[in-house]
């Protein structure tokens, strides 16, 4: 599973190699009812026992075990006594979560039940998606509340979301389903299976790389459109500058941006600075170390979509196989990765900042007024704009401390070191949002330098700018950046490359 199949599985359609594996998971699961009847061993975690500090005693219930898993879970308002939503994860956000979790069950190793796994399938095809609570997971022991929420819809005691939404049973319908198989009763380690994993975490952080690539990648094409009019020096972007490096980012950035700036190159003149600012001249270093940032952090979330996340797992052994106990549900790799996203796009909203101040300073771009203003003195221009940059900046930068620092014991210390990954993807979640309202700042302050070029000639047509007018005497701009925000996020930058890597 790759990074584009966990953005199409977010939108709409369902997994079709199932049945390549229903052979193999209907051999495990035959195999672990044999350990159940014949197993000398009954002290199986979440199994036989309670979970975390209560497992300790054996108990043969195993459907009430799994049953106690779901309930003391799930504590998480996520409707109104009218079962409407609230708190809780968009349906695409949802839709990829699930995904995520029926893949990483499909691998193998966990002992789930096929009929189950494919009931959660046909939730996917059908658009019938659990609503999933954002709080609650330290991405340890998995993610319990947030993933809990998958086996309460299955058991019809919550609700769903999708086209599909009222074909599933929930509190609100009296638990009547038009889904054969719903609602569910778990079978032994079966709760525990959709629920002790870090699926939650994944998916989201899958997501966010790919709305930050976008963002990252409509930031370059509308460098290519300033650069067409307005001339920077063309060496920093020259491409054998850079072969004496061997990162691959800013030979992407400098292929992408070279044919442009190269085209009316700044002549250098005595008396005058021969090199742009840090915020031009290292455009490539910056954006290029970004992009080379969300690639690794792309194939690290790739890595974990393809791997099993549960406790306990089957391994084999000399006589067949048996169930070990461990850490297979602790989020580390990804908790890293979270905060390491965070930092690149922090990094990107400095570069922003930094980068408009140079649009808004004559003295710096030595071609547009001072702060894109038709008349400066009367006119302010682009202040506002270069404010809320300046504070969305501010709080980006606030809100990067590292997450996976910040453990915090629970669960009677049983959890006493614990990654929090969800908590670092959830502050992620905000950056992106802001992340489109900064571009979108970016967008509107391009589109109103063209306003001041001395080549008017050479300003290119582009589409995102269709039935906006750059402002001549001041106005509210809050239309145009809403409007630039809804293209933006509706729709793909044609520099992004799918899947990342």
């Amino acid at each position: 599973m790759n990074l584009s199949n966990l953005q199409s599985l977010s939108k709409t359609g369902s997994f079709s190699h199932l049945t390549n594996v229903r052979l193999s998971l209907e051999k495990e699961r035959n195999q672990l009812e044999t350990i159940l009847e014949f197993s000398k061993e009954k002290l199986i975690y979440g199994i036989h026992t309670g979970f975390g500090p209560h497992a300790f005693a054996s108990n043969e219930d195993t459907e009430k075990i799994q049953k106690s898993l779901i309930y003391h879970l799930t504590v998480e308002p996520i409707f109104s006594f009218d079962g409407i939503p609230h708190s809780h994860l968009s349906h695409n956000e949802a839709r990829a979560v699930l995904a995520a979790r029926i893949h990483c069950l499909s691998l193998g190793g966990s002992g789930i039940d096929f009929k189950t796994l494919e009931l959660l399938n046909t939730l996917l095809e059908l658009d019938c998606i659990p609503v999933l609570p954002e709080k609650g997971s330290l991405s340890a022991s998995g993610d319990l509340i947030p993933l809990s929420y998958i086996p309460l819809a299955l058991l019809g005691e919550s609700g769903f979301t999708g086209k599909g939404k009222d074909l599933g049973p929930s509190r609100w319908n009296g638990g009547t389903s038009q889904i054969p198989g719903l609602p569910w009763t778990p079978k032994a380690k079966e709760a525990i299976s959709l629920t002790n994993g870090t699926s939650f975490t994944t998916a989201l952080l899958g997501l966010q790389v790919l709305e930050f690539r976008n963002i990252l990648s409509y930031s370059l094409e509308l460098l290519e459109y300033l650069f067409s009019f307005h001339s920077v020096f063309s060496d920093a972007f020259h491409p054998a500058y850079h072969n004496h490096k061997q990162f691959q980012g800013p030979k992407e950035i400098v292929r992408i941006l070279y044919p442009v700036v190269s085209k009316h190159s700044k002549e250098k003149k005595e008396g005058r600075r021969i090199q742009d600012i840090y915020s031009i001249r290292c455009i490539p270093q910056i954006l290029g170390s970004i992009l080379d940032e969300i690639i690794s952090v792309g194939r690290i979330v790739e890595q974990e979509l393809n791997s099993l996340s549960d406790n306990p797992v089957l391994i084999p052994t000399e006589d067949g196989v048996r169930f070990a106990e461990g850490g297979g549900f602790y989020a580390a790799q990804v908790s890293f990765a979270s905060d390491r996203l965070q930092n690149a796009m922090a990094v990107w909203f400095t570069w922003v900042d930094r980068f408009l101040n140079y649009l808004y300073e004559p003295k710096e771009n030595g071609e547009f007024s001072l702060m894109l203003s038709d008349k400066p003195g009367t006119y302010a221009g682009l202040s506002g704009l270069g404010l809320m940059s300046t504070h969305l900046t501010a709080e980006v930068r606030r809100d990067s401390m590292p997450g996976s620092v910040q453990s915090v014991p629970t669960n009677g210390n049983n959890q006493d070191i614990v990654p929090m990954g969800a908590i670092s993807v959830l502050r992620n979640r905000r950056t992106v949002v802001s992340g489109y309202k900064l571009l979108s700042i970016l967008a509107f302050s391009v589109f109103q330098s063209s306003r001041f070029a001395k080549r008017k000639d050479l300003v290119p047509n582009k589409d995102l700018f269709a039935g906006l007018k750059t402002m001549a005497a001041d106005r509210s701009l809050d239309f145009e950046i809403q409007t630039l925000m809804e293209r933006f996020k509706n729709s793909t930058s044609s520099l992004v490359k799918i899947p990342i890597g």
